[in-house]
């Protein structure tokens, strides 16, 4: 125990006397919570429609002014036939290209079936999709009043009444849904690249061999590499959960022991993969690039962005050995919806396994020569 307070006193002092991790355990929080909490969203607040209206009137321009005063359309155009629209879609100056035909009019007042035609970039799925679903809502109450207006029965009239509750987040704040995304991206970042870049840069200076043929043992050496890097962790981890209270409203309905000791399950797993992957590099340049080849699949695949049951089987089935993922999951469960122990217990075990697994991997590759 005496050589690990004295190895433990080496890797702080180190810490404190490399001016970039310095900086970077109070930096890297602070620049990722106040930056790309707000920034990566998938709402979209403007939607650029250009309008082809054929039909030239007052009940095509009562549609047009309709759109034009939703919060989510700006009319981008006017153009005058199929040609101009084609080019406004693809110049990008429209997202959406509504067509009115010339007997609009005529189908509103019973003469045929009113028609129209819409054009949608789809180069963007999800923006294509959450544009049409806008427009159609729009189409629909406008549809409802001329119903009305034209003086119909009540019965002609759908009478059934749909109240919607959001749970968790009733507002609909996508802020909500990423912060506790970015927290697990945050303390992937400082366990898994610095504390692997820590001990790859001692290879590259000569002190690790100088540390080999003393005799440490190898549980010792490997644990002083872990305790300074998991405290930092669960300190940036605080850091970036305040920087959420403070400049979003961020709500916290859960434990937050249980929320740390989450992490903190988390963070055992993300340092066994650091050193296992620092065991594989001679430099740092090396470390960087197999680190940063997993850490994409792991967060990328980890449902940060979109829900991992919406993925294919094979990348559901991978996400058994993403720890990402699981955190990912925790998170949102215990700061969103104020989980307990029972509601992620299963995840918590699966995480725990992981974390001995990856940790005893790590334990075994390192050679340590004497």
């Amino acid at each position: 125990m005496r050589k690990l307070l004295f190895l433990l006193k080496k890797e702080f002092r180190q810490i404190r006397r490399n001016p970039f991790m310095a900086r970077a355990i109070i930096a890297v929080p602070l620049l990722q919570m106040l930056i790309l909490v707000p920034a990566i969203t998938f709402e979209v607040k403007r939607i650029d429609l250009a309008v082809t209206d054929y039909d030239r009137s007052p009940a095509s321009r009562e549609l047009i002014s309709k759109l034009s005063g939703s919060s989510f359309f700006r009319i981008s155009g006017a153009p005058a036939g199929q040609a101009g629209a084609d080019q406004l879609l693809l110049s990008g100056d429209a997202d959406i290209v509504l067509i009115i035909p010339d007997d609009f009019s005529e189908g509103l007042a019973g003469i045929g079936k009113p028609t129209l035609q819409v054009l949608a970039d789809a180069v963007n799925a999800t923006s294509a999709q959450l544009g049409w679903n806008y427009l159609v809502s729009i189409v629909r109450d406008y549809n409802r009043d001329v119903i009305i207006s034209s003086g119909l029965a009540p019965a002609a009239i759908p009478g059934i009444s749909v109240s919607s509750r959001y749970w968790y987040n009733p507002d609909l704040n996508y802020k909500y849904y990423m912060l506790p995304g970015i927290l697990v991206i945050l303390i992937t970042a400082i366990g898994l690249l610095m504390a692997g870049l820590n001990l790859v840069r001692e290879k590259e200076i000569g002190t690790i061999e100088q540390i080999n043929v003393t005799p440490v043992k190898k549980w010792e050496l490997i644990a002083s590499k872990v305790i300074p890097f998991f405290i930092i962790g669960l300190f940036d981890l605080a850091l970036g959960l305040i920087v959420g209270w403070i400049a979003f409203d961020i709500p916290f309905e859960g434990s937050i022991l249980l929320f740390f000791a989450c992490a903190a399950i988390f963070l055992v797993a993300v340092l066994g993969l650091a050193l296992f992957f620092s065991t594989m590099a001679s430099t740092q340049q090396q470390f960087l690039f197999i680190a940063f080849f997993f850490v994409m699949i792991f967060i990328l695949m980890s449902g940060i962005f979109t829900p991992s049951e919406s993925m294919p089987v094979w990348a559901q089935q991978f996400n058994y050995v993403n720890p990402v993922a699981y955190l990912m999951r925790i998170n949102r469960m215990v700061m969103l919806k104020g989980s307990g122990f029972q509601d992620i217990a299963r995840d918590m075990v699966a995480l725990t396994v992981l974390a001995l697994a990856f940790i005893t991997l790590a334990i075994r590759a390192y050679r340590k020569r004497a």
